[in-house]
């Protein structure tokens, strides 16, 4: 099978073991929430097109698709985000850039872990360091699919890397010990590990 390449991005400018940490925080939590991103030269995240609120001079806007043209088409279709994502790269110098969600509300950042990809609910996805990758998958049980509000169709984070998440109104993170059992109405999942049994 062929698929089209996604645009280019240009190198980075330091190896990756040489570059200081990209560095995340948010501003006004639980409440018009933003990302603060401090760019380390050479570096560069991906966020949603609609993101971005402000950038510092050394900060260039750029377009990529997570898992080339079929991907990224299945991605916009089934999992609710744009098509492309917008690139942000400190191609000059260290910069810094804000980033919010269209609906007012919370930021939650999450470091994710090669061995535990993320299901996330649509519109959940707000941004991500560059090396996270941003797929559609399917729930796995009907009553999921039907009654937790996400739908069949979710977007799955994976990979190593900070990823921002974004909901209406605030966010609460929990973590369930084995054989722990949490209800959530519908329509409030934002996200969950891939592993983690959701049943109506």
């Amino acid at each position: 099978r062929s698929h089209a390449q996604s645009p280019s991005l240009p190198p980075a400018t330091q190896p990756d073991s040489l570059r200081m940490p990209i560095r995340w925080s948010v501003a006004g939590k639980s409440g018009a929430a933003a990302a603060v991103v401090h760019l380390p030269h050479g570096a560069r995240i991906k966020a949603e097109p609609d993101a971005l609120i402000t950038m510092s001079g050394g900060v260039e806007v750029g377009a990529c698709m997570d898992g080339g043209f079929v991907g990224g088409l299945l991605r916009s279709a089934l999992g609710g985000v744009s098509l492309f994502s917008q690139t942000l790269s400190a191609s000059r110098s260290d910069g810094e850039v804000v980033l919010g969600a269209t609906d007012v509300g919370d930021i939650e950042l999450v470091r994710l872990q090669p061995h535990a990809p993320l299901l996330l609910s649509k519109g959940a996805f707000l941004a991500a360091d560059e090396a996270v990758e941003v797929s559609t998958s399917t729930q796995r049980t009907v009553g999921g699919a039907l009654f937790s509000g996400s739908g069949l169709f979710v977007l799955r984070a994976s990979g190593q890397g900070t990823l921002a998440l974004a909901a209406h109104g605030a966010i609460m993170s929990y973590t369930l010990e084995p054989g722990e059992v949490r209800a959530v109405d519908n329509g409030h999942l934002v996200g969950w590990t891939e592993g983690m049994p959701l049943e109506m």
